[in-house]
């Protein structure tokens, strides 16, 4: 009903240390396999998928902190 496509359970306990302690946090998710049913559901490319990853969160870096990125 809400559109939910995945469901990542670190994120989940980053958020819920978020509230609990009443700090903001910005957590990323590269998704790359459904489930692990196959062989190498966990290959996630070069570097892990960072290679990948790290270009968008460059860009939200300096979005949100101009002088931190």
């Amino acid at each position: 009903a809400e559109g939910i496509a995945v469901v990542e359970m670190e994120a989940a306990a980053l958020y819920a240390f978020a509230a609990a302690r009443h700090q903001d946090v910005l957590c990323f998710a590269h998704v790359t396999n459904e489930m692990a049913q196959a062989g190498d559901d966990f290959e996630k490319g070069p570097r892990n998928g960072a290679a990948a990853a790290l270009p968008g969160i460059r860009t939200v870096a300096r979005a949100i902190a101009p002088r931190a990125a």
